[in-house]
This record gives C-alpha cells, sequence and structure tokens, in this order.
C-alpha cells in the first residue's frame, strides 16, 4: 500500500433504524444489534452490503470501456466457479473467490476488497444518548390489517414487535481504499452521491419505514506513504485518518468524470434506469389514533398513540416526544386500498361472463397477504378466501412437487399484480414508504391530544354494558409528512399509485383505529413529485395501441424537453408540484391507462400461479344481494 486513503462522514438517520442481531430477546421479537460490550454497533457488513448493492445496480450505466461491467449478482446464471471480473467486484472483491483446490495450488485469479469498512458506532457525544453514551432504543408494535373488515386482524401470526433507535440518531462511518484506480474511485464517488441525496437505507424493514438515512459531512483524506514524513504521521497516530490531507475537491472530481461518460443503455431490469419520490402532508379532519400498547399501558389509558423518541435540541434539555404515523402502518392502508381498487377493477370485467366466479379468481390481480391457509389443503372444509401468493406456490403440480419451492427464485410469473409492487415472503419491494412524522407550528407549544371515551351499548335494554368501558387518547386534526419512494417503476405501477393517492386526495382512505367511529379520515395535499432517470429512454413510459418503438422513443424525449430535468449525479430529475398535475394530466393519464391495460390482461398460470378458490364477493348471495350495477 503505497497511498493511505480514507473517507469519513456520518449517516444521519431520517427515520427510525433497525438492525436485528438475528435473534429474539425477552422484551421484543427482534432486538437492536449489540457488541460484546452491550453497544450499539452498525455492522461494516451491512454498510458494505448496501453500497455494494448501489454500486453494483449504477456501474452497468455507465461506460467504463469494459468488457464485462454487469456484476454475476444481478445475473440469472450465475457461474459459481468462475470469477466476475466486473468493476464492482474489483472495488467489493469477488463474489465467489475460488474453490479451496484453487487457493490451494495459487490458479484462483480473484482478490479481496479493496475497500475496507468498519464497524460503525454512534456519533458522540450526542444529546439523544443516555448516560452511558448510548441512543435510548425503544420497542415498536406492529400488526396486520384484516382484507374483509378493515381493522386490526386477529390472527396471531401477523402481531409482531421489534426495537428500534430514535430518528435523528448519527453513526460515523469510515472507508479505507487500497492501492484505488481512477474507475475505483468513480465508482464509489457515484454511490456517495446517491446517499447524499438521501436516497439511501439501511437495515431491517426498510420497505416500511425504517432506516432512510442521508449522508453528511463527508470528507476524503490521504497520506502518502512514500513520504517520510507522511509516513511516520501515519506510523505514530492511532487515528491516521484524521491526520490526513483533505482532498475537499474529490467528490465534485469523480461526479463531473462520472456525467462526462457515455451512459449506457439498460439490458436489463435490474440495473439502475429511474425513480419516484412522491411527498405530500396527510391532513386528518378529526380524531387520529395509532396505538402503542406499551405507552398505553405506562400512562393507563387502553389506547395510546404512537410517539418516537427525538433528541433534544440541547444536551440539558428534556427528550421530546413527536407523533409518528409508522411506515408499516401507512404501507399495509395503502397496500388494502390498492388491492380493493384492483379486484374492483376485475370484478367489472368478470360480471359480463357467464361463469362470474371462475372468471374472477382466474385473473384476480391482488391476493390477501394474510391470508396463508389453503382451501385445498383444510379439513374443515371451511373456504379461506384469496389464498395468498406464496401459500398458492406451495402446492403440488402433477409431478408431486411444489410450484415452486423456498429455494428458488420468484419471477413475475409467479405473483400477482399486488406482490409485484407492494412485495411478498417471496420477493421484496421496490417500493419504500418511510415513517411519516407529525408537523406543528413553532408557536405550538402542546400537542394537540384529545382523550375520549366509549361505552358500548346493551342491545337488550339500551343502556350501558357493564364492564364495557374503555377510553382512548387521540390526537386532534394532526398534519404528516409523507415520502414514498419506488426504484425502476414501470408505468402501470404509477398508474396504480396514482389511483391510491387520488382517493387519498379525495378523503376516501381512513387510517389507524376506530374508523366505524369517526377516527382516521384524512385528506392528503401540497403534492410534490420528483422523477429521476438516467437517459430519456428510461422514462416509464407505455406504448399506445399500434404505437411503433420509435414514436415512443420521440414522446419520452418530448417530455423531457418540456419539463426541464435537473441534473443530479448520474439522473436528471422532472419535478413537479400539485398546481402543475392539470398541465400533466396526459402523464398521469398514460399510467392509469397501464394499469388498466394491465389488470385486464393478467391472467393466472395453473402451472406458475394457482387460482384461490374463493372470494369475498363472489361467495354465495353477495352479488344477489348487492350487484355490480
Amino acid at each position: 500500500m503505497s497511498q493511505y486513503f480514507v473517507i469519513t462522514g456520518q449517516l444521519m438517520f431520517t427515520t427510525a433504524l433497525h438492525i436485528g442481531s438475528g435473534k429474539a430477546g425477552e422484551t421484543t421479537d427482534a432486538p437492536v444489534r449489540r457488541d460484546a460490550r452491550g453497544r450499539i454497533v452498525l455492522p461494516g457488513t451491512a454498510i458494505a452490503g448496501a453500497l455494494r448493492a448501489t454500486v453494483t445496480r449504477l456501474a452497468p450505466r455507465i461506460d467504463l470501456h469494459h468488457q464485462n461491467a454487469t456484476c454475476t449478482a444481478l445475473k440469472k446464471d450465475k457461474q459459481e466457479d468462475q470469477p466476475c471480473d466486473c468493476p464492482v467486484c474489483h472495488l467489493f472483491g469477488d463474489l465467489f473467490p475460488g474453490t479451496e483446490e484453487d487457493q490451494a495450488q495459487n490458479t484462483a485469479t480473484t482478490r479481496a476488497s479493496r475497500l475496507w469498512i468498519y464497524d460503525a458506532y454512534p456519533a458522540l457525544p450526542k444529546a439523544n444518548s443516555n448516560q452511558a453514551g448510548q441512543p435510548e432504543a425503544y420497542v415498536r408494535d406492529g400488526v396486520g390489517i384484516d382484507r374483509a373488515s378493515g381493522s386490526a386482524s386477529s390472527t396471531g401470526a401477523v402481531k409482531f414487535d421489534l426495537e428500534v433507535l430514535p430518528a435523528e440518531t448519527d453513526f460515523q462511518i469510515r472507508l479505507e481504499l487500497r492501492d484505488p484506480t481512477e474507475q475505483n474511485q468513480l465508482l464509489l464517488a457515484t454511490a456517495l452521491a446517491e446517499w447524499q441525496a438521501g436516497r439511501g437505507r439501511l437495515g431491517g424493514r426498510t420497505a416500511r419505514g425504517l432506516g432512510a438515512f442521508k449522508l453528511i459531512e463527508l470528507q476524503c483524506a490521504t497520506l502518502d506513504l512514500a513520504d517520510e514524513q507522511d509516513l511516520m504521521t501515519f506510523l505514530q497516530s492511532d487515528q491516521p485518518w484524521q491526520s490526513g490531507h483533505l482532498k475537499d475537491d474529490w467528490m465534485e472530481n469523480n461526479l463531473q468524470a462520472a456525467s462526462k461518460r457515455n451512459k449506457l443503455k439498460a439490458e436489463d431490469e435490474t440495473v439502475a434506469k429511474s425513480w419516484l419520490n412522491v411527498t405530500f402532508e396527510l391532513q386528518f379532519d378529526g380524531p387520529f389514533l395509532i396505538h402503542d400498547a406499551t405507552l398505553a399501558g405506562l400512562i393507563g389509558y387502553d389506547h395510546a398513540p404512537l410517539l418516537e423518541k427525538l433528541p433534544p435540541a440541547n444536551r440539558d434539555d428534556k427528550w421530546r416526544a413527536r407523533p409518528v404515523l409508522s411506515g408499516a402502518g401507512l404501507r399495509g392502508v395503502l397496500r388494502s386500498h390498492a388491492e380493493r381498487i384492483a379486484r374492483t377493477l376485475a370484478t367489472h370485467q368478470a360480471w359480463d361472463k357467464d361463469n362470474q366466479k371462475e372468471y374472477f379468481l382466474n385473473h384476480c390481480p391482488a391476493c390477501n397477504p394474510l391470508q396463508s391457509k389453503d382451501e385445498m389443503q383444510s379439513k374443515d372444509d371451511k373456504e379461506y378466501p384469496l389464498t395468498n401468493c406464496d401459500t398458492l406456490l406451495k402446492r403440488t403440480n402433477s409431478a408431486n412437487k411444489a410450484i415452486l419451492s423456498t429455494h428458488e427464485e420468484a419471477t413475475d410469473d409467479h405473483l400477482c399484480l399486488a406482490c409485484r409492487l407492494f412485495g411478498s415472503t417471496r420477493r421484496g419491494s421496490r417500493l419504500s414508504i418511510q415513517d411519516a412524522g407529525m408537523l406543528w407550528e413553532n408557536n405550538e407549544k402542546r400537542l394537540p391530544y384529545k382523550p375520549q371515551d366509549f361505552l358500548a351499548i346493551d342491545r337488550f335494554t339500551g343502556g350501558g354494558l357493564d364492564k364495557a368501558k374503555f377510553d382512548a387518547l387521540g390526537l386532534y386534526a394532526p398534519r404528516f409528512k409523507v415520502t414514498m419512494h419506488l426504484e425502476n417503476p414501470v408505468p402501470w405501477e404509477l398508474g396504480w399509485l396514482t389511483l391510491v393517492l387520488r382517493d387519498l386526495r379525495d378523503e376516501l382512505v381512513t387510517f389507524g383505529f376506530g374508523a366505524a367511529k369517526g377516527y382516521g379520515l384524512a385528506k392528503a395535499e401540497k403534492f410534490e413529485v420528483h422523477l429521476g432517470f438516467i437517459t430519456a429512454d428510461d422514462i416509464p413510459l407505455a406504448p399506445k395501441k399500434d404505437e411503433e418503438e420509435q414514436a415512443l422513443q420521440a414522446r419520452k424525449d418530448a417530455l423531457a424537453a418540456t419539463l426541464k430535468p435537473e441534473r443530479e449525479s448520474l439522473y436528471a430529475v422532472l419535478r413537479f408540484e400539485e398546481p402543475s398535475f392539470a398541465a400533466n394530466k396526459s402523464l398521469l393519464e398514460d399510467w392509469v391507462a397501464a394499469f388498466n391495460q394491465q389488470v385486464e390482461n393478467f391472467h393466472r398460470n395453473p402451472d406458475k400461479l394457482p387460482s384461490p378458490m374463493s372470494d369475498t364477493y363472489f361467495n354465495g348471495e353477495l352479488p344477489k344481494l348487492y350487484p355490480l350495477e
């Protein structure tokens, strides 16, 4: 090593963070990770994994004059006995370092990582730390939503909790490069720029609101070990990264070099193409409550709001408690509503068919993710409507084998539309919805708590029912800031989200406790939409009927020229707010039309995704009592 090259910075988490230990604890299902001394730690492997994933998706889009720019990790046919030799593996080390026999015979052509990433600890001293200097973790509860009733599911398996670190927790990170090439530095700088822009996720349940962060205070420093003075500085210092010569223009120079290189066409759906970021404010008209069982037990209410702990402005001040609408809660409600939209469209299509139930089940675009019981394997002759995709894939085929084993990768043909967008146990999701913190004005010193008592009515006497009194501590007319992010969106996914957000704007969706009691009605407003793409070819537009590829490309180029995108790292970013939606109505209509077409064309292949055997609507007398028209 002729040069000591180090990068330092802070990961500032904008939402709560969960880095799991992999083992259940006495007080929670999933405690956070701690080292042998009991200190909270962010493992270097977790940072390296997230950073490598970002570089792996970006590298194939940059012309690096390399024969093999796509890493083996993105290829379906992986040759584990051959070195990858891609730019990513040159920086992070080969995925498959060779066999023991190759290493014994010195025939292995692979090498270890040039990038060393160290475990990260909370940046200290911090105002949000306890007396031991550690962030104060707390337990967060979660529950599934019953698709038929819209209430919390009574199934015990969908009740869970986990330990999280509070938002605004910072971790000090350190990365060291050993003999880096210009290509290594360019790729690393490009990935770190994504983190600086706030498009990074770390830890568990990132799609459900946790682990969003922004890289701040980035510094690059070097020491020339061929220089006698620098070498002595390196050898004598326990922390040589604090004694290096700063390179203030390192990020800027590498990003400029990356932007000047040609952008290659995306040959695979797994590489970086585009992203959509939507922010809006969710204004509740009346009382609102997301139940936190832990807080309720502490303060003596039957139902209490979910609060997140924020550090004080000054070290001597007390902790701040801010109500939060969890990303998991938001995601569950939005998925449930999206499923209703898709199944309603499928019901319309089935209404004119001879066998309505059979047609609907064969074309059902959205399963019930909580329904894991299979009608075919039940012994109680009960019907379990809308069995989820994972359970259906466990059914046996003609060869008496599971349609898809748990070790095989699920393709789009194995999943319904809802599982493709929102994820399933077989495949993760490209859509992440962050925790939404409550907004309040600076002159509002108190949170808008509203206690309320409830009493059940005796159906015989009409009076109060004994021992059926309960209370709730809700929030009155709170406002939350919501952020959604979707990687590599396709037009039908954007059309689906457009319909969901339209219903949010029209106050047709409720959140949290007591929807039948007048709680949880909200309106979405102040939308801001950012659409990033690397080339105009990556803009998510669906071809119109009989439209040729050249005409579609012309529409994409015209859209990019009209909206005048701003350059942000590798991406060109289109920005438009709610007042400009009318001017871009044709774009939204294009996405919605693509979704309608996707639902119409969706059909379940019995060899890949069997049809459920029952539904909550086409399941008896309901179509007669409540006809579609």
